[in-house]
């Protein structure tokens, strides 16, 4: 609060504002007066800048007015929505008193605190990804991490345990998999490296709070909220324990009621998953693209061809946890073979996919008791194919299809309920009637009777007015405020009934009321506010009702993101003709025809060259790519990192033929990139990288090197690059592919037997050249990167140069040492004459016969002359 508003003298409500406020200085305070949420003092400020709305005042008890900025009630979401994307935090006070029943001011507390990670507004979030809010807890044991999406319901937690190299680096990564808009912290969390990162992300809500460190607490925490299953499938599971426990107490800090979606928690155990970390994941743009950090030309851009956002968001969990067991892979192939085979089935199933909306976060709402009439009937038409969708599945001739159609829940009965009760275009506000069919209450029905025929009633008293007095143009109307009246012009006033009062006196007009006009209002007035209160209490029945088919309905969404996703998975196999990977246990990668998925499909058909991949047996676990820039040799390691993941996530691969050797890990170090702000050069998070991937590769890895040594000179480079590769071969026999101009390094070849060179393909015709982008055996001479400047636009002169100094530099007397004497002693003789003729010059000057401006050209001569030695 503005500091000249003295609290003593301001208004009683403002002082409850003030008092609020002062509990939750961290929130934008949005405090509810009447139809309104009104904000004051410098969150008014705040909160207008913001939202681009008028900034007003009010009356405080001061000589000055209050700051003051308001949005109606009725879409206070959007608001709030917009602030938090902001980065605010917002807090919401609500009238938990009826304002006619109160005496003096009405009780008023806080119901709601909107944060980046709590956000249930559909219309706010990004419907193809999860909005998780995160909880870390670290011991000496190790760390936990449970995340929960509550606009959907699912809840995850898995360990990091102390055992592992760099808990904090492997925690980071895991961070950068669930991609969290927020993170809960106790306020005692000590691990550097994550709090390091999390400074520099300003993009992460971050909540330091101080949760008990009671471990009965936390048990009894869980089982509140969660029931005893949940409690048993964790007992053993203390970590997750106490980081579910506090991330539970957050969630419900302002919610008295369990959360119905909010049921289950799936452990998963991250060796269990093949392991991309950060670095990775970003070079090879599997969410993001490098360039406008956003889904354009990424892996995910190409394999979301989900007919539902349910879907979408489960290929995007997939993509981010690809599978390493064989078993489970082969059946997600098994499952988009079989729709990729039956292409009426798949196209069938896409039709019917394509109407249904987001049934997980229209369940949350309803949890949350914030949905709508609107969003039951999307609820209801998402239900109404269902039927048929099991139908068609269930007919399939493939078993395994078959089995999803089997496990598809009936629901008939939720469609049925909301089919019988709700109209078909329900009015958005749930208290204000309209909602609710004719023939579903017995009791609503006879109230809409009753209020119909005073409403025509009403009518027949018009007709009755106008004939008794003569007034043709005499009104009965309505006002919100003054209820109904009859309206004369001020013309016929003369002509008015002796039982006529007077109401309202306007420019034109004279306002009346009578007796029985009076009974007849009080007979719709009080129907339609009793109708209005059937209504709302009807829709909270059939809500409850709803919320009883949690589970099943639950279970339907899985099912259908299931359904929806292998089926994308096929229709992306067909659209760009892709072949089903052979998924081994062997060491092995073969690849024939690899396509990169992104980069084909930005050009025209058949202008991409496809590119052989073998690698993996004994004596071929390194290889060594020579050639130009921009000949393609990242996109070739690339393609092959990428069909990698996406055979192991169970999807068709851009190959004409692939057999993969199931890979636990990926890495790469690619670019030339810096960390200033953490203090690391280029070179240094090239060393760091390259360091991280000989500590944790294993020999199931597959790891991509782009140019590692370039970061330094040209001696140290080379001998770190041909050490690393020498290293690799013989101690860690982990699949490597090894992009370099230190062409030096293909003598390794003949040196190490698990080592093998590739090259670019390269047509050179009149100085010119054609890059062939094919992969072949042997080795390339030179980078051709004077070739490759000229295809930029480098002017002549500096290419004609260049030759001249690479002719220059591959004199082998160019950097003889006599031959550095003779240019040393040359310039020593220039040296010494400029000195000669500076002295000369100063013996000349008569500085006593100088006026102050010669002086001063004088002394810019010499400036320049000492420059020149």
């Amino acid at each position: 609060m503005t500091s000249k508003f003295k609290y003593e003298k301001l208004t009683p409500m403002l002082r409850h504002y003030v008092d609020v406020k002062n509990d939750f200085k961290d929130a934008l305070l949005l405090y509810r007066v009447g139809d309104f949420y009104e904000t004051f003092f410098d969150d008014a400020i705040i909160t207008a800048k913001v939202l681009s709305l008028t900034l007003t005042g009010k009356e405080c008890g001061h000589v000055d007015r209050a700051p003051m900025c308001g949005v109606p009630h009725h879409v206070i979401d959007t608001y709030v929505n917009r602030l938090v994307k902001k980065g605010y935090k917002v807090a919401l006070c609500d009238q938990i008193e009826d304002p006619k029943e109160a005496k003096g001011l009405v009780k008023r507390a806080i119901t709601r605190v909107i944060t980046p990670g709590t956000l249930t507004d559909i219309e706010s979030l990004d419907n193809k990804e999860n909005n998780y809010l995160l909880s870390i807890f670290e011991n000496e044991y190790g760390l936990a991490m449970v995340y929960c999406d509550i606009s959907t319901g699912k809840l995850v937690g898995l360990e990091i345990k102390t055992l592992s190299q760099n808990i904090g680096k492997k925690a980071i990564d895991q961070i950068e998999k669930i991609n969290p808009s927020e993170i809960v912290l106790a306020s005692n969390f000590k691990n550097d490296d994550i709090k390091k990162y999390l400074n520099l992300n300003n993009q992460i809500f971050i909540n330091y709070i101080d949760f008990t460190t009671d471990y009965e607490n936390r048990v009894r925490t869980i089982n509140d909220y969660l029931g005893k299953d949940n409690l048993e499938k964790i007992k053993d599971k203390r970590l997750i324990i106490v980081a579910l426990a506090n991330l539970l107490d957050y969630i419900y800090k302002y919610y008295e009621e369990k959360l119905d979606h909010i049921n289950d928690i799936e452990v998963i155990k991250i060796n269990e998953f093949m392991e991309v970390e950060a670095n990775t994941r970003k070079n090879l743009e599997l969410t993001r693209n490098l360039s406008t950090n956003n889904k354009e030309n990424t892996l995910i851009s190409i394999l979301d061809k989900a007919d539902t956002v349910m879907g979408s968001r489960m290929i995007h969990d997939w993509l981010e946890r690809p599978l390493i067991d064989k078993g489970k892979i082969n059946r997600r192939l098994d499952l988009v073979e079989g729709f990729y085979k039956d292409n009426i089935l798949s196209r069938n199933v896409s039709n019917l996919l394509d109407n249904v909306y987001d049934l997980e976060r229209i369940l949350a709402k309803i949890s949350y008791k914030r949905a709508n009439a609107r969003d039951i009937i999307s609820l209801k038409n998402s239900l109404r194919d269902i039927p048929k969708l099991k139908k068609i599945i269930t007919d399939s001739s493939n078993t395994l299809i078959k089995n999803l159609g089997y496990n598809l829940p009936d629901i008939d009965d939720v469609y049925k309920l909301i089919d019988e009760s709700i109209v078909d275009e329900p009015p958005i506000n749930i208290t204000e009637g309209g909602l609710i069919k004719v023939n579903y209450d017995e009791g609503l029905d006879k109230l809409k009777e009753m209020a119909d025929s005073a409403e025509d009633r009403l009518i027949d008293y018009e007709n009755e007015q106008r004939d008794l007095t003569g007034i043709k143009n005499l009104k009965v109307i309505y006002n919100k405020n003054n209820g109904y009246s009859i309206e004369v012009t001020k013309t016929n006033t003369d002509k008015v009934d002796s039982s006529y009062i007077r109401k309202q006196t306007l420019k034109n007009q004279e306002r009346y009321t009578t007796e029985e006009l009076e009974n007849i209002s009080s007979m719709i007035l009080n129907g339609k506010e009793k109708i209005n209160q059937l209504e709302y209490e009807i829709f909270n029945k059939i809500i409850e009702e709803i919320l009883n088919s949690t589970l099943r309905l639950q279970s339907l969404s899985k099912m259908i993101a299931n359904i929806d996703s292998l089926n994308a998975f096929s229709k992306i196999a067909h659209k760009y003709s892709y072949c089903r990977p052979e998924i081994t246990e062997e060491n092995e990668i073969i690849i024939k025809d690899g396509r990169h998925p992104v980069i084909e499909i930005n050009l025209d058909e058949n202008e991409f060259i496809a590119n052989d991949t073998n690698i993996g047996q004994d004596n071929n676990l390194i290889q060594i790519i020579t050639g130009p820039n921009m000949a393609g040799k990242s996109t070739y390691m690339r393609q092959m990192a990428l069909i990698i993941i996406m055979a192991q996530i169970g999807s068709f691969v851009p190959a004409s033929h692939a057999k993969i050797g199931i890979c636990d890990k990926i890495f790469s170090r690619i670019g030339a990139s810096d960390n200033i702000s953490k203090g690391e050069s280029t070179f240094m998070l090239e060393m760091n990288e390259v360091s991280n991937i000989i500590k944790n590769s294993t020999e199931k890895s597959f790891v991509i090197l782009d140019e590692v040594g370039r970061g330094t000179s040209s001696d140290d480079g080379l001998s770190i690059a041909m050490a690393l590769v020498e290293y690799l071969s013989k101690h860690k026999k982990v699949k490597t592919v090894f992009a370099t101009h230190f062409h030096e390094l293909t003598i390794l070849e003949n040196e190490l037997n698990n080592v093998r060179n590739l090259k670019i393909e390269i047509l050179e015709e009149n100085n010119n050249l054609v890059f062939l982008r094919k992969i072949k055996k042997g080795k390339s001479d030179r980078s051709y990167g004077i070739e490759v400047a000229k295809l930029s636009g480098l002017p002549e002169e500096i290419l004609n140069n260049a030759k001249n100094i690479m002719e220059k530099l591959s004199n082998e007397d160019f950097f003889d040492v006599n031959k550095s004497e003779e240019i040393k002693n040359s310039l020593e003789d220039i040296k010494d004459k400029k000195i000669t003729e500076l002295k000369n010059l100063t013996d000349n000057i008569n500085i006593n016969e100088l006026t102050p401006l010669e002086a001063m050209n004088q002394l810019n001569i010499l400036i320049e002359r000492i420059g020149e030695i």
